[in-house]
C-alpha cells in the first residue's frame, strides 16, 4: 500500500491450549515436527511426506525461520477451523507477507498422497495407477514397487503454489500457512 501501512489477511486457526500458552509467555509460537508425529501417530508417515514437500517447497517463497520445523495452518473460511476439546479457534489479522496461500482443495489432495493436476489429467493418472494394479495412490508412497508413479506425484505436488489468484477462488477455498503465530496478530478467540 501506497500509505506505508501493511496488507493485512483475516484467516482462521485451530490451536491447543499449549500454543496458547506459549503465546502468553513467548509472544510467538513455532511448530515442531515431534508436534506432528505425537498428534497423528501412526498415520504421522503420511502427514510427514506432504508436510516435508510443503516445507522445502513453500521456504523457496516465503522465507522460513530456523525455528520453524512445520507451518501453521490457516483458513479463510472459519468452517474449516473446528475447535476440538482442548483446542481454540482464533481469528488472526496477519500481514500479507508473512502468509503464503493456496487452494485448499489441491492441498487436500496432497494429504491424500494424490495427483495434482486438471480433473482430466487427474483421472488419467488414477487410471494409470488403476492399470498397474494400483488401487490408492497411498500404496505409491508405503510399498516401494512404483518409484517412477511416486516421482509423478511428487512432481505434481508443486502445482499448488502455481496460478492462485486469492480474487478467483471462493474464500471457503483459501488455505494458507504461515512459520509462525504471534500473539499479536490474535483479534478474536473462541
Amino acid at each position: 500500500m501506497s500509505d506505508g501501512t501493511k496488507e493485512i489477511k483475516k484467516m482462521f486457526t485451530v490451536q491447543a491450549d499449549r500454543v496458547l500458552c506459549t503465546l502468553a509467555r513467548d509472544g510467538v509460537y513455532y511448530v515442531k515436527k515431534s508436534y506432528v508425529q505425537q498428534k497423528y501417530q501412526e498415520t504421522a508417515w503420511i502427514f510427514r511426506e506432504a508436510y516435508d514437500f510443503f516445507t522445502a517447497h513453500a521456504s523457496e517463497i516465503l522465507s522460513k525461520p530456523l525455528e520453524a520445523e512445520s507451518p501453521v495452518w490457516l483458513f479463510g473460511d472459519p468452517v474449516w477451523a473446528l475447535p476440538d476439546p482442548g483446542t481454540h479457534r482464533l481469528q488472526i489479522e496477519i500481514p500479507k507477507e508473512e502468509v503464503l496461500l493456496f487452494d485448499r482443495r489441491k492441498w487436500n489432495r496432497i494429504l491424500n498422497l494424490s495427483y495434482v493436476g486438471t480433473k482430466e489429467e487427474e483421472q488419467e493418472f488414477d487410471a494409470r495407477m488403476k492399470k498397474q494394479g494400483v488401487m490408492d495412490a497411498s500404496d505409491v508412497f508405503a510399498k516401494p514397487y512404483y518409484p517412477q508413479l511416486k516421482a509423478e506425484i511428487k512432481k505434481s505436488w508443486r502445482r499448488l503454489f502455481d496460478d492462485f489468484h486469492e480474487e478467483k477462488t471462493d474464500v471457503k477455498d483459501i488455505q494458507g500457512a504461515s512459520w509462525c503465530l504471534k500473539k499479536e496478530w490474535i483479534s478474536a478467540k473462541k
